[in-house]
């Protein structure tokens, strides 16, 4: 007679864990190489080879400046020096795996953003299981790996290690694993900036672990907090050795892309759909800003009606709406929603409200894949759009 062993219970529980996200990711992953393969064969260089052709698209737009990154470093005489507006711990990944297993960096690149993307799938799909249960928690893997711009979790971006670094971030937060958690904040603060959001969402995490009473146990567990605005410093040093300016990366910014803190663009949110409308029929150049405008109003929506329900937890709410906001500081609605897809909060309040309309359910199984492909198409094969 066979024994079974104790834990066999738990490994089942476990192994289901896993099988659900990395299902869904590997179908959006297939999806996504298909379409980015073939939009790569279409445009492809007489001189160009046909396996570098099928992955180039996934080197476009901010992939350009992390491959030069991962080659030169924050070279100032590379690009006008323009590099450092980007965070070093993605580049240093690539840079890492290409002379590790002798890659190409934009190969390199889309194999670091492809494996985080299923580790963060995974991880995710726990977090969200265990505050929502399984229902919530595969409605907010689908939509993650299924969003309109879903095919950058492979490219050479950092959308895959920002968004498994936060949402590991809070994974160990709940088991109360303080440095734990703070050290791999701090590792999702140099690998975007709003990673330092995650610092005062950690502390109203600590807060409320003590009764949200103020004594010397509670400080002293805000400590490890340290490490996150620690890291910024340590970037800003080294920035300032390399340029002879720690605010590099506020500089190149205003310079090489304009951007600068514009608080009215924050006011402006509520009508943020009327703005893009106006500027699209006034400039057809500039058409796909609806598209931005129109998802920065839907997560200012989903955050405030997730807020005044209660539908998360505080913390959780607090780094969303401080995630979506600074974005907006910085002085433009471009790139919202590959912000807000990385903004695993936002896509977790869409989830609650899918769940509980099966109809809209049904319909985004097929309109999400499409999306993405349209999307795809038409930012990597036109160049109609920037993400």
């Amino acid at each position: 007679m066979a024994v079974v062993p104790t834990d066999a219970p738990n490994s089942s529980v476990r192994l289901a864990g896993w099988r659900y996200p990395l299902a869904i990711g590997a179908l959006s992953r297939v999806l996504t190489f298909v379409v980015v393969g073939t939009i790569g064969l279409i445009r492809r260089d007489p001189e160009q080879t046909v396996s570098s052709a099928l992955l180039a698209p996934f080197g476009a737009w901010d992939g350009v400046w992390y491959q030069r990154i991962a080659d030169y470093g924050y070279d100032p005489t590379v690009a006008h020096g323009n590099g450092v507006a980007f965070s070093p711990l993605y580049p240093m990944l690539v840079r890492y795996i290409h002379a590790y297993l002798s890659l190409s960096y934009l190969v390199a690149g889309v194999l670091v953003s492809t494996v985080c993307f299923f580790a963060a799938m995974i991880i995710l799909y726990r977090v969200v299981e265990n505050r929502s249960g399984t229902k919530i928690a595969r409605r907010v893997v689908l939509l993650t790996a299924f969003f309109p711009t879903a095919y950058l979790f492979s490219s050479v971006y950092t959308e895959s290690v920002y968004l498994l670094l936060t949402v590991s971030t809070f994974a160990l937060l709940e088991r109360r694993r303080l440095i734990s958690s703070s050290l791999v904040g701090a590792l999702a603060v140099l690998s975007r900036p709003t990673g330092i959001l995650l610092a005062p969402s950690m502390g109203v995490r600590i807060w409320k672990d003590h009764d949200r009473r103020l004594s010397w146990r509670f400080v002293l567990c805000l400590v490890p907090l340290v490490l996150l605005p620690l890291a910024y410093v340590v970037f800003g040093a080294y920035l300032y050795y390399r340029t002879g300016n720690p605010f590099a990366t506020q500089t190149a910014q205003a310079a090489g892309w304009g951007r600068g803190i514009n608080v009215m663009l924050v006011l402006g949110l509520p009508i943020a759909v009327i703005n893009g409308l106006i500027i699209g029929s006034h400039d057809l150049s500039r058409v796909m800003y609806i598209g931005d405008t129109l998802f920065a109003m839907t997560w200012g929506l989903l955050l405030l009606e997730g807020t005044i329900r209660r539908r998360l937890p505080s913390e959780y709410l607090i780094y969303g709406a401080l995630a979506v906001l600074l974005p907006v500081l910085a002085g433009t609605y471009l790139a919202l929603p590959r912000y807000g897809m990385g903004i695993f909060v936002v896509m977790w309040l869409a989830a609650i409200h899918v769940a509980a309309r099966p109809r809209l359910e049904r319909v985004l199984w097929v309109a999400m894949p499409l999306a993405l492909v349209v999307t795809a198409v038409v930012s990597l094969g036109f160049d109609a759009y920037t993400p």
